[in-house]
């Protein structure tokens, strides 16, 4: 792989990551407040919280590239990397927010969790939809030249 193409998909997953935590944050801060009903002026971020919602993101994205210098694997190959990917991403950032002081305490541990793995279900799916159009525009280029050559 190139270093271009390393360095474009690299910025774009982490740019996917860090939506995908703004937009889990914000989701999870109005549930809070429905539930609780409080005012939601009171719940704003600060350029420390974006800046450690960008951490979190590079953190989470880093080592999803470990894979990228090996062979291409099959089908099976690729989706147990894709589960070894899950389970470091899990490990890394939650001992990253458990050494920066995020989380305490079990119950906010499962709740990171299960953050990180909507995230990264989220991040899979638009992956797997963005390569679902380069297949498809493949196979239309090859159906287009198989007419051409008969």
């Amino acid at each position: 792989m190139r270093l271009s193409e390393f360095l474009k998909r690299l910025a774009r997953d982490y740019l996917l990551v860090l939506a995908g935590i703004v937009i889990c944050i914000v989701l999870l801060n109005q549930i809070y407040i429905l539930i609780y009903e409080l005012d939601a002026s009171k719940f704003s971020l600060g350029f420390r919280q974006i800046y450690a919602f960008m951490i979190c993101a590079l953190v989470g994205v880093l080592p999803s590239h470990i894979f990228d210098f090996f062979a291409n694997p099959s089908e099976k190959g690729m989706r147990i990397r894709i589960l070894i990917h899950f389970i470091i991403v899990e490990a890394v950032i939650i001992v990253f927010a458990n050494m920066m002081g995020w989380v305490t305490g079990v119950s906010a541990n499962v709740i990171l969790a299960l953050e990180i793995a909507i995230i990264f279900g989220i991040v899979q799916l638009l992956v797997w939809k963005s390569d679902l159009k380069v297949a498809n525009e493949i196979n239309e280029q090859l159906k287009k030249l198989k007419e051409h050559v008969q």
